[in-house]
């Protein structure tokens, strides 16, 4: 008769246990980890989307002054290149309240509040990624790149100030966007 050992109940409820301690400990910090590269690449990918459109702008018009292109005189950009759904939707209330947020020290470290820049004429709608998107004739806009509706609703986390230079690229226009761009987009270096 061949004796078979096998594990105790208590040695399988304090294995059970400290994986359960390890478990607690390690999927908030992933989960945070994972939710800061999907913003990270949404916002990527946002920038790409609106470079490209502009690209095209230039292209197209023959032009090396996209901020006075027929495009963006005549709001097509939003519509015809970035093929912005819903044209006017009302993002540019979900981006605002967000900037409306910002710490105080804002105004003073920048030179503007935001809503200096909320006043202006914006066209509002969301592109095919999914980000919100408000841009002025000017080329100023904001950017929320996971649409506006989804939270944190935080600058420098998901929404950012951006602007279009007259050659068609796309610049930050806040500092926690320069800091996210100066920092091989890690989102972390914003705050």
């Amino acid at each position: 008769m061949q004796h078979q050992r096998g594990f105790t109940l208590a040695e399988v409820l304090i294995t059970m246990g400290i994986i359960g301690v390890v478990a607690a400990l390690t999927i908030p910090s992933m989960s945070t980890a994972y939710q800061k590269r999907v913003l990270t690449t949404q916002l990527q990918k946002s920038f790409a989307e609106m470079s490209h459109a502009a690209g095209m702008v230039i292209a197209d018009e023959v032009t090396n002054d996209f901020i006075n292109s027929k495009a963006m005189r005549n709001d097509r950009f939003m519509g015809k290149y970035l093929n912005v759904g819903n044209i006017n939707y009302n993002y540019q209330s979900v981006l605002a309240s967000t900037y409306e947020s910002v710490d105080p020290a804002w105004e003073y470290y920048n030179g503007y509040s935001p809503s200096d820049i909320l006043g202006s004429n914006y066209t509002c709608g969301k592109m095919k990624s999914g980000a919100a998107v408000c841009l002025n004739r000017g080329g100023y806009g904001f950017l929320d790149v996971n649409g506006g509706d989804k939270a944190p609703n935080q600058i420098g986390r998901d929404a950012f100030l951006i602007t279009f230079r007259k050659n068609g690229s796309l610049h930050p226009y806040d500092p926690f966007l320069t800091n996210i761009m100066s920092n091989d987009w890690d989102l972390d270096s914003a705050h």
